[in-house]
């Protein structure tokens, strides 16, 4: 009797191990932005097709006040926006390329990833509850650092936006990132491919 109980015991204590090593499985789990991005555009579809009274709309606009970059070697970088209230859809619906938004090297700051919460936490949860959004970039269309969801999820932003990096991202982050510090960073010599970016009437 005293086996079978014990065999018992043992056998909790281990679909316990079990079902922790899974849950922490699926937390760790790769974010895949094409993916998530089609299967958010399937239920849109889905609700339209069976008419229902509940409705979802497509992930519009491509910038907030605050940005987490993650570079393709997974390393975390943070640059913020002016804010400006935003009222009704503001123009959203046209956002079909990013804007050019003037941004430089030296406004891009690198985050370690040990301080990722506290920096976050620090730059965001002291907003106003409406100011609270996060749009996370990345340059690879599958995100294996997945440490910012800690972050989302701890802190309770219901608010956040994940996506691909724009073409001004990458290359002020190229620039940011060169090895040569004497090559400075001019907009203005740079062949931007504009079926990718939205620039000003005078670029």
């Amino acid at each position: 009797m005293t086996r079978i109980l014990i065999g018992f015991i043992l056998c909790i204590l281990f679909l316990n191990c079990e079902k922790k090593k899974e849950n922490k499985d699926i937390k760790s789990k790769d974010y895949i932005i094409s993916y998530e991005d089609k299967k958010l555009q399937n239920y849109i579809d889905s609700l339209k097709k069976n008419r229902s009274d509940f409705v979802a709309f497509p992930r519009k606009g491509f910038y907030g006040e605050h940005q987490l970059i993650i570079d393709k070697k997974g390393n975390l970088y943070f640059y913020q926006k002016e804010y400006i209230m935003i009222t009704c859809s503001y123009g959203s619906e046209n956002d079909t390329l990013p804007r050019f938004l003037g941004l430089e090297p030296k406004d891009i700051v690198r985050i370690p990833q040990k301080n990722l919460t506290d920096f976050l936490s620090e730059n965001i949860l002291t907003k106003e509850k409406n100011r609270q959004i996060l749009i996370i970039a990345s340059q690879k269309d599958t995100i294996k650092n997945t440490s910012f969801f800690e972050f989302l999820n701890k802190k309770n932003i219901g608010t956040y936006i994940i996506r691909r990096t724009t073409q001004e991202e990458d290359t002020v982050l190229k620039y940011k990132n060169n090895a040569n510090k004497h090559i400075y960073y001019y907009p203005d010599s740079i062949k931007w491919d504009r079926t990718k970016i939205k620039l000003p009437n005078n670029k």
